[in-house]
């Protein structure tokens, strides 16, 4: 999303904003649905609706399918298997960014009528490990994901940027930052 500028993009056409949800796993905001996924939300503005992608991983640790629901109209979930294509829409009408589970259980990710980027696994556990995003005409990017679940500290490398994230081993629960930020709301209205 950074490489593209999509975020940037979204905010310039006043389309909403595009919003990100870690993984399931650890429910930081009480999200408990299973199986594991994440989500990738384009939230459009004064509550008009949202276009919620959810990626589902599956136990090779690769993506399976994107569950795709419209939030505030009527429209009924649709189940885009590795392959298909989904293109979000921005309030104007128009196609913002497409998305598209590849059949080896990568991501294709990209603004809508261009070359996508590829999002694949770093390494032979599938995402677990981290991924490499590769755009037309930039350099790729690794993204690497080290856990020492004996310690509990959870270190993240891309390229030669590192953060480091301390947990309970126990229970999941995040201690560093020590207070997880709180949810957007669900529904960006534009106001304040």
């Amino acid at each position: 999303m950074r490489e593209l500028g999509l975020g940037e993009e979204v905010e310039r056409r006043d389309l909403g904003r595009i919003q990100i949800m870690g993984f399931d796993t650890n429910a930081p905001h009480d999200h408990t649905d299973s199986p594991p996924h994440m989500h990738m939300h384009l939230r459009w503005p004064r509550n008009a609706g949202t276009q919620i992608g959810h990626y589902y991983i599956g136990a090779d640790g690769l993506l399976s399918h994107n569950l795709v629901g419209i939030k505030a109209m009527r429209a009924p979930q649709r189940r885009f298997g590795r392959g298909e294509a989904f293109t979000t829409i921005g309030a104007d009408g128009a196609p913002v960014y497409t998305h598209r589970i590849t059949a080896e259980g990568w991501l294709d990710l990209g603004r809508a009528g261009q070359p996508p980027c590829l999002i694949r696994p770093a390494g032979a556990d599938g995402f677990a490990g981290g991924a490499t995003v590769a755009c037309p005409g930039r350099p790729a990017r690794r993204i690497v994901v080290t856990d020492d679940l004996a310690r509990g500290l959870l270190t993240v490398d891309t390229n030669a940027v590192r953060e480091t994230f301390r947990y309970d081993p126990d229970t999941g629960r995040l201690l560093s930052p020590t207070e997880v930020p709180a949810p957007a709301p669900s529904v960006f209205t534009g106001e304040g």
